[in-house]
This record gives structure tokens, sequence and C-alpha cells, in this order.
């Protein structure tokens, strides 16, 4: 029986600090994760950001060509336009935008692009 007790004083320190282990792991894993996460929604805050700027200056561009110098634009270039203001809109696109796409809108439609 005394061997049983000497397995027991070995045997629970182990265990304690195979469970102690586990839990350090555990918790470092969880920590290294939220951080991943953190990481990969600043990147794809900073993702989105770009690409509504990319939209929003193609709105300008067609702001200026069709509507500032007054250029017919072509229907393909109202389609185009629209869809670019859909994309920057579900991107969180402002007001101004919104504007931009009403003047080009009511744009002039002249021949198709060539």
């Amino acid at each position: 029986m005394e061997w049983l007790t000497a397995v027991g004083w070995v045997a629970a320190p182990l265990a304690t600090a195979a469970i102690g282990w586990l839990a350090g792991s555990l918790k470092a894993s969880r920590e290294r994760e939220r951080a991943h996460d953190a990481k990969r929604d600043a990147e794809h805050g900073w993702l989105m950001a770009g690409m509504r700027e990319v939209m929003r200056a193609q709105l300008y561009e067609m702001h200026t060509r069709y509507v500032v110098e007054g250029q017919p634009m072509p229907y393909d270039e109202k389609e185009r336009e629209d869809s670019v203001y859909r994309v920057y809109h579900a991107l969180g696109g402002n007001g101004t935008g919104t504007h931009i796409h009403e003047e080009l809108i009511a744009a002039f439609v002249g021949g198709r692009e060539e």
C-alpha cells in the first residue's frame, strides 16, 4: 500500500503541472487569436476605405468629364457609373458621392463610346 502512496505523491504534482500548462497554453492561444482578429479587422477596414476612395475618384473623374465639362455621357458609362456608385455606397460612401451620382444620372446622354 505504501507504493500507492508514493505514486500518489509523484502523480499529483505532475497532473497539477500538466493541467496548469494546458490552461496557460489555452490562454496564450486565445490571446494570439484575439490579436490576429484585431489585426485582420484593422486591415479589412483599411482595405474598405481604400476601395471607397478608388470608387470616389472614379465618380469625381466622371463628374468632371460629363457634368463640369459637359461632354455627352454614353449609355455604357451611365451603367458603369451606377455600378461604381452602388459599390461606393455599399462601402459606406457619404452624401457627397450621392450628390455626384444624382448629377451624373441627370447628365446629357450621348452616343456610345468607341
